[in-house]
C-alpha cells in the first residue's frame, strides 16, 4: 500500500469516528466544505484509501478486544463470587450461574410457538373418476346452473 498523505489518514480517521459520513470526515479533515461531498466520494474510491481504512478498522476492533479481554475475566470472576457466596440469596446466585452458563455457550434454546391455521384447497383429478362419479358431478353441476 503506497504512503498516504497525512490529510487523508485525517480522513480516514474522522470517517471512522463519526461513524461513516464522507462530507463530515472531509471538512474535518481540513478539504473545503464546498469541495467535501466530491472529495470524499473520490477517496473512498480509492483502493488505497480502502485498505487503509480496513487497516485501521480491523486494528481498532483487536483494540478493543484486548481492553475487553481483561474486563471480561474480571465480570467472570463477579459472576463466580455471586455464584459460590452462601450468604447471596438463592435467587441471585441462580441468576449468576445463569449468566456464566449463557456465556459459556450453555444458553438453553428458546421455545417458539405457533398456531398456523391454513386453509388447502386440492383441485381434483378428474381422469381418475370413475363413471359414476362423473355422473354425479355432472348431475350436480347441472343444478348449480339451472339454480344460478
Amino acid at each position: 500500500m503506497a504512503d498516504l498523505r497525512p490529510q487523508i489518514m485525517l480522513f480516514v480517521t474522522e470517517y471512522i469516528k463519526n461513524g461513516g459520513n464522507g462530507t463530515n470526515a472531509a471538512i474535518a479533515a481540513g478539504y473545503s466544505e464546498k469541495s467535501a461531498y466530491s472529495q470524499a466520494s473520490r477517496l473512498l474510491k480509492s483502493v488505497e484509501v480502502q485498505q487503509y481504512l480496513n487497516n485501521t478498522q480491523q486494528s481498532i476492533n483487536k483494540d478493543l478486544r484486548m481492553m475487553f479481554a481483561e474486563d471480561a475475566v474480571k465480570a467472570y470472576n463477579v459472576l463466580l463470587e455471586v455464584m459460590n457466596d452462601p450468604i447471596t440469596p438463592p435467587k441471585d446466585r441462580i441468576t449468576a450461574a445463569r449468566d456464566l452458563l449463557d456465556r459459556a455457550g450453555y444458553k438453553p434454546v428458546d421455545k417458539v410457538q405457533a398456531d398456523v391455521q391454513a386453509v388447502v384447497e386440492t383441485k381434483p383429478d378428474l381422469k381418475n373418476l370413475s363413471a359414476k362419479e362423473l355422473a354425479e358431478l355432472e348431475s350436480i353441476l347441472a343444478k348449480t346452473a339451472n339454480a344460478g
